[in-house]
């Protein structure tokens, strides 16, 4: 069989793709031409395939697609809090049981279980503002027998930290204990952009029993329903 032919305006859009530096791979996803071929129509055209337009091109179709899908996770994590934020709404957390059973899971999950240390441990400010909120609204406690230890690494600017968990909790800077400086090993790296390791403490073995005991309660139940 002899070589098949192309219409001269098929080979005036390959070229002209050429131009606009696509590679041969992006011509035959549109055009069903062997790259041989596309090699002599260019060669005849005085055209030699640029590989930098070539890069060009192929940064450029990266960077579309990059885009496209970080539109579209940022669609999904908006419509993932939508959702959530009905949800929530919803709730009726200004109920006592369900408050604490929330803070019950909370502290089971990220609290201290050494008997009578009713102790919330964490980096993150929002969890630890959320516990304190939580015990403030449905408990009845004494707001100074808060205490508060900071654990940082030697790089953290101290004054600055307790300033920033002082302002987070609500809690006087004459309730934090003296700052820990942790050990450092000089072949580990660390996260700089955390203002170290908050330990709240709260003396009620009352407490710290009523929320343990709820929490495996709430276990068993969801459990059971299984």
């Amino acid at each position: 069989m002899g070589a098949r032919k192309y219409s001269e305006m098929t080979r005036e859009a390959v070229l002209l793709l050429g131009k606009s530096g696509a590679s041969y791979s992006d011509i035959q996803k549109k055009f069903a031409v062997p790259k041989s071929t596309l090699s002599t129509w260019f060669s005849k055209a005085g055209m030699v395939q640029d590989r930098t337009k070539q890069l060009e091109h192929l940064t450029r179709a990266r960077l579309l697609s990059a885009q496209a899908k970080h539109l579209q996770k940022a669609a999904r994590v908006e419509t993932a809090n939508e959702a959530a934020t009905e949800i929530a709404a919803s709730l009726p957390l200004h109920r006592q049981d369900v408050g604490r059973a929330l803070l019950a899971m909370l502290y089971w999950a990220e609290g201290g279980k050494q008997d009578g240390n009713m102790k919330f441990t964490n980096t993150d400010p929002v969890l630890a503002r959320l516990f304190l909120s939580l015990l403030r609204r449905f408990f009845d406690i004494d707001e100074k027998r808060l205490r508060v230890a900071i654990h940082v690494h030697s790089y953290h600017d101290q004054d600055k930290v307790l300033s920033f968990w002082s302002k987070q909790l609500n809690i006087p800077k004459s309730q934090f204990w003296k700052i820990y400086v942790k050990k450092r090993s000089e072949d580990r790296e660390y996260r700089r952009n955390f203002m170290g390791i908050c330990h709240v403490h709260y003396a009620s073995s009352a407490i710290q029993r009523e929320l343990l005991a709820l929490g495996r309660a709430i276990a068993d139940q969801v459990e059971a329903k299984n």
